[in-house]
């Protein structure tokens, strides 16, 4: 796990994290050159890296819901119905031993990217290449190998995942079912970008941005052949959503931090970390110092402060989170 503030005291958001998206820098309209892309890439990747770098104490929530909207992206364009919450119930409704079917492996895929230090992705890469089914052929490995040059290049972050996206696509391409080729090439270029940019963890960006609409790569109105220029409007794109997603999981956690006074369970200090860490627990999570009833008594405290939320609406097997 990467280190972190100790959550005894939780910091509110500092300046950077809590700032509000730049309105000038915020890609609203597809750009009509490359430059124009390049220009609201950089600027939003510009904000965004402040944040990675501050690596503030909600980092892993903040990793793991990114993951979870990539992955449901991922569902969508394989042609599947699961959305966030069914993707959730799957990673929490299986045994650690069991198969969490196809929308849960997609979800670990994308959870792998995002789980150590930026420059790790190689290790990482069976486990996203066995989630979208690929098998472990020429194909799979012309595409790391793109990856691996891309990652050592010369060029731009932006552009270096930009030429991995396209490298690893056009290498998948011959057996691509299900576009499950562009996704993995999405997968590696988010890790390409992380290594260049010199980030102590990968964020997955590049797939919500691109096929999080009707389950296809989303259209832009920029001329014919301008691949690079999609894929850095995307990136525009994501990198402002994560700075959003980042701002409001700052002002939840300064609730959690108000809230942990309050608090008598002996291992309420664990599990105060383990909302910062985890995307959702259920109440059967193992905490340090607390049963399952004791951490269900404890996480609907927090709700009734308002400190988390619950996030089912359901009434049994409920799960909770910043």
């Amino acid at each position: 796990m990467l280190a972190r503030p100790d959550s005894s005291a939780i910091p509110g958001p500092s300046a950077a994290s809590a700032a509000a998206f730049p309105a000038w820098a915020r890609a609203v309209q597809a750009p009509e050159s490359e430059a124009e892309a390049a220009f609201l890439a950089g600027a939003a990747l510009a904000r965004l890296d402040q944040i990675v770098r501050e690596n503030p104490p909600w980092a892993g929530a903040w990793r793991q819901r990114l993951a979870l909207r990539a992955a449901a992206a991922s569902v969508r364009r394989a042609g599947r119905s699961e959305d966030e919450a069914a993707l959730r119930d799957a990673l929490h409704l299986t045994r650690s031993d069991a198969d969490p079917g196809p929308a849960g492996r997609r979800l670990l895929a994308w959870r792998a990217v995002t789980a150590g230090s930026a420059g790790q992705w190689r290790s990482a890469i069976g486990i996203a290449a066995e989630a979208l089914d690929l098998p472990g052929d020429d194909a799979l490995q012309a595409a790391i190998d793109a990856a691996r040059a891309c990652a050592a290049g010369a060029r731009a972050a932006p552009f270096a995942a930009a030429r991995t996206f396209e490298l690893v696509t056009r290498a998948m391409a011959p057996g691509d079912r299900g576009g499950a080729g562009e996704l993995l090439a999405g997968w590696l270029a988010d890790a390409v970008l992380a290594q260049r940019l010199k980030w102590p963890f990968a964020l997955p960006l590049l797939a919500a941005a691109l096929f999080g609409s009707a389950g296809r790569r989303a259209k832009t109105d920029i001329a014919d052949g301008a691949e690079t220029a999609g894929v850095l409007f995307a990136y525009a794109k994501a990198a402002a959503h994560a700075c959003d997603l980042s701002a409001e999981l700052g002002r939840r956690s300064t609730k959690l931090a108000e809230a942990a006074p309050k608090l008598r369970a002996k291992g309420a200090k664990a599990a105060l970390q383990a909302l910062l860490d985890q995307d959702s627990l259920a109440a059967a999570t193992p905490i340090a110092g607390l049963s399952e009833r004791g951490t269900r008594r404890l996480f609907e405290r927090l709700v009734a402060l308002g400190a988390i939320r619950e996030l089912t609406g359901r009434v049994a097997f409920r799960l909770y989170g910043l």
